[in-house]
């Protein structure tokens, strides 16, 4: 009787380990996504399916959303508030609007891809009244990469770690 109540149990938290690990990956990339994020990318493709995203830094932060929509995949830039930046697809000759594939098709060469980008905001450059100089190292510290920014008066304003997932890739190119 106790052996029975033993296996039930194991059982029970195998099932429940399982459940979690099945809801845990289909949460996927987007669940790393902030919900201004997300909102953002569904007010501009609402039937788009929210595929691998990644947080990238053009001075700014940035997360780049790749989606499908109507089984036309796209790559959309947001602004870390949710602002779409722009949208980037790639489309046949035969959606193009005349003009453009007329220019294309001048070219009189064979037009392997396409791409479309549609930008809703920019990043504008401001003239500063004093340069700001920074310093950037790379260095490796206990076993691990580490590239750190340092101001003019030594102040660090950046330090980023190698990931492991970059260390696995190099590992992987390494076997090859």
């Amino acid at each position: 009787m106790v052996r029975k109540n033993w296996i039930v149990i194991v059982c029970c938290i195998a099932a429940a380990a399982v459940l979690c690990t099945v809801t845990y990956a289909e949460k996927g990339e987007k669940g790393s996504l902030p919900a201004v994020v997300q909102a953002a990318v569904k007010a501009l493709l609402p039937n788009a399916v929210i595929g691998e995203s990644s947080k990238e830094e053009e001075e700014i932060e940035m997360y780049e959303v790749k989606v499908k929509d109507a089984g036309k995949e796209s790559d959309v830039k947001l602004a870390e508030d949710g602002t779409v930046v722009e949208v980037e697809s790639i489309e046949t000759i035969d959606a193009l609007p005349a003009e453009v594939a007329k220019t294309f098709k001048a070219q009189d060469a064979k037009i392997k891809k396409v791409e479309k980008a549609v930008e809703y905001a920019q990043i504008k450059v401001v003239k500063l009244d004093v340069p700001i100089t920074t310093y950037e190292a790379k260095i490796t510290k206990d076993g691990k990469e580490t590239e750190i920014k340092v101001a003019a008066d030594g102040t660090i304003i950046k330090q980023e770690t190698e990931k492991k997932k970059d260390k696995d890739e190099k590992h992987e190119k390494d076997k090859d």
